[in-house]
């Protein structure tokens, strides 16, 4: 290793203690590691983010980031490794807003050869934010920039927009949200046909429809908005009439591949008529067409990776122009496909993947850099997945086509606009498909091996599987608790509960809604899950349908320790897991001594009172008074409290109580929280 790549190695590997304190002296320390690292130029030795992109339809932020080096992340596959997190922000003309963080676990992982012996690194990661962007309508566009920081093994201060990483750095660029739908709005009877239907749920929207003067016609016009029809070849002639870069050849594309590829001469003949109408040569296309392959002038892939949380695989690309793409977002636009394809065996032979699409459209006030967007693919990696002590990294290809969609058969072939790129990645390790066998891998959106089996209680460093953010040491879960594990599609599973306070078991038996994959508009397709009404055993799901491997999704109400079970019909074996539940919030009291009189105090008396905070998983308390003064806490307790007024300036004010519980509710959230307070108005 040459010496600064040793320097760099020994100040990696004393970040984490050094990072954690906060003492004086840990601090000079740690201030001169960050010159050092800077002074090395080891701000992006290891791990930087190359790109970002947005998903519209999925209103998913994407960073790609790039995992350059065999060692320094703190261990192998089979260890804890480390996490690169990466917060993003938005902003949308008023300064920048913290949209929240997520992190992607690393490993030290040795760098191999690919079957022409290049060598896999970096390997190239995307890290995921799903987010609730600011919308309007069609006509008005969002187009706000967005902001990605990167930083090693420490969450990125919140509200912190100029944050310098240690390990890191900040990537910019802009995005476009997809428009809302103001459908009730401009359909009145719409807005009578779903009061009524709110009314009656156990109807069909559809009968709804029947049942209202207008209602059919309203429902049509409405999945007319919805799905708007794409512009016909003289509508396209129309729009870009006056647009001399746009060409026939590039608005006409599809047009001019439907005559080609037809077969009868009756149709081949009304499409030359058309062209004909419009006077334009379509001879001039056909040439025009045989010069263009793989032009990047309209867009083009910029980045790849695999998103190692949600196991998809995830392209970005760049829109460059502000016309070209088919119409604006009132209309239907067009379609960016984006195949990929695996060297699955390192044999130098692409096998494909899928396809995906995003739809694009012409947006007049396009930045001038440009608008990025992300492509995604979930993928079933089950089947290949393979045990933390084989390290399975993979070459993957990316193909960007416009308009039409690139090839199945030859991952070599480009079509008219559009590009591809190659990277390698990590496949996730664990029990595959391939060894049929009862098995769960999440619970309450935690991997059960950081639940413990004695207390079903989180152990320490547990993260949500995700998205990595990190939940509290020794959690319980509260309200829905989510299932996720290995599908083995024609097989039937079930899962027993039994509740280790009471000894009474039952069978998990509730319908629940699945989420699965479409290549096209909508993207998504749900799925009503039902068991066996007599047996209890439920199918296994084919992978399209169930992208979140999701094996059941109910709510026990309960606070005792339950244990969890899941066999497989014919399958020998159960799989075992304990959880601990906890359903009952912090139960709080706040008391002042006030006479019942909010006015009972004057400026500079002390207010005073009682308070008290029980709850079974307890993270923190704070009891605070706007005058000035707290009391915080940890613990359990019923006590007394006074707070002074001297040199108050505001006549009124509030005693306020918090209690935050520990427990992971719904299967992704925590920090719940129980709050009182009471108005305080002083007399002079």
């Amino acid at each position: 290793m040459k010496d600064n790549e040793q320097k760099l190695q020994n100040l990696r590997s004393d970040f984490r203690a050094l990072h954690a304190s906060s003492h004086p002296i840990a601090l000079k320390s740690f201030n001169q590691i960050q010159k050092s690292i800077a002074s090395y130029s080891g701000n992006t030795y290891y791990e930087e983010i190359l790109k970002v992109g947005y998903n519209p339809d999925f209103q998913i932020l994407e960073a790609i980031l790039a995992v350059k080096r065999p060692y320094g992340y703190n261990g192998n596959l089979c260890t804890d490794g480390s996490y690169a997190f990466v917060r993003f922000y938005l902003d949308y003309g008023q300064g920048w807003e913290d949209q929240g963080y997520s992190a992607v676990n690393e490993h030290d992982i040795p760098t191999g050869t690919d079957c022409q012996k290049h060598p896999e690194k970096p390997l190239n990661y995307s890290v995921s934010l799903k987010i609730t962007p600011k919308s309007h309508g069609c006509k008005t566009h969002v187009l706000p920039k967005v902001r990605a920081i990167l930083e090693w093994n420490i969450i990125p201060p919140a509200h912190t927009p100029n944050y310098s990483s240690t390990w890191g750095n900040t990537f910019d660029d802009h995005i476009q949200i997809k428009p809302i739908k103001e459908i009730v709005l401009q359909t009145p009877n719409l807005s009578k046909l779903i009061e009524l239907a709110l009314q009656h749920p156990m109807l069909k929207l559809a009968d709804v429809a029947k049942l209202i003067p207008g209602g059919e016609l309203a429902l049509e016009q409405s999945k007319a908005e919805l799905h708007p029809a794409a512009l016909d070849l003289h509508a396209l002639a129309d729009l870009y009439k006056d647009n001399r870069t746009i060409t026939a050849a590039r608005y006409g594309l599809p047009h001019v591949l439907s005559t080609l590829n037809s077969y009868s001469q009756v149709t081949i003949n009304q499409d030359l008529s058309q062209w004909d109408k419009l006077k334009i040569d379509f001879s001039a296309i056909l040439a025009e067409l045989e010069k263009t392959n793989a032009n990047v002038s309209y867009e083009q892939m910029e980045g790849i990776g695999l998103d190692y949380n949600l196991e998809q695989f995830v392209a970005t690309f760049r829109i460059k122009k502000p016309a070209g793409y088919s119409g604006d977002l009132c209309s239907k636009g067009s379609l960016e496909y984006v195949a990929f394809w695996a060297d699955w065996g390192n044999n130098c032979k692409w096998e494909y993947v899928g396809t995906t699409t995003v739809n694009v459209h012409d947006i007049n006030d396009i930045p001038k850099e440009g608008l990025s967007y992300a492509a995604v693919l979930p993928y079933d990696f089950n089947k290949i997945r393979k045990n933390c002590s084989n390290p399975e990294v993979v070459k993957i290809r990316a193909v960007l086509s416009w308009a039409v969609a690139p090839s199945v058969h030859d991952a070599d072939k480009l079509e008219y606009w559009g590009n591809r790129m190659d990277t390698y990645i990590q496949i996730k390790p664990g029990v595959g498909t391939g060894t049929l066998k009862p098995i769960f891998n999440i619970l309450g959106g935690i991997p059960v091996d950081k639940i413990s089996n004695t207390d079903g209680l989180t152990i320490p460093g547990a993260k949500f599987a995700l998205n990595k953010i990190a939940v509290h040491d020794h959690s319980p879960f509260g309200g829905v608790v989510v299932i996720q594990g290995p599908s083995f599609p024609g097989h039937q599973y079930r899962i027993k509960v039994t509740n280790m306070n009471t000894l009474a078991s039952y069978y998990i038996s509730n319908d629940f809604i699945i989420v699965g994959w479409l290549m096209a508009p909508p993207y998504v397709q749900y799925t009503n899950v039902q068991a066996d009404p007599f047996t209890f055993y439920y199918n296994y799901q084919a992978f399209d349908k169930n992208t979140d491997n999701i094996l059941a999704r109910w709510s026990p109400g309960t606070n005792d320790l339950l244990k969890i079970e899941l066999d497989i019909a014919g399958v020998p074996g159960v799989f075992t897991k304990y959880i601990q539940m906890d359903n009952i919030a912090p139960d709080i009291t706040l008391h002042i001594d006030d006479l019942g009189d909010c006015t009972h105090y004057k400026v500079g008396d002390d207010i005073k009172g009682t308070f008290s905070v029980n709850d079974a998983h307890l993270l923190s308390y704070s009891l605070a008074s706007s005058f000035g003064g707290a009391i915080n806490g940890s613990s359990n307790t019923s006590n007394i409290f006074s707070f002074s007024t001297v040199g108050t300036a505001s006549p009124c004010g509030k005693i306020s109580l918090t209690a935050i519980e520990k427990t992971i509710y719904n299967s992704q959230s925590t920090d719940n929280n129980s709050y009182k307070e009471q108005i305080i108005c002083l007399k002079k």
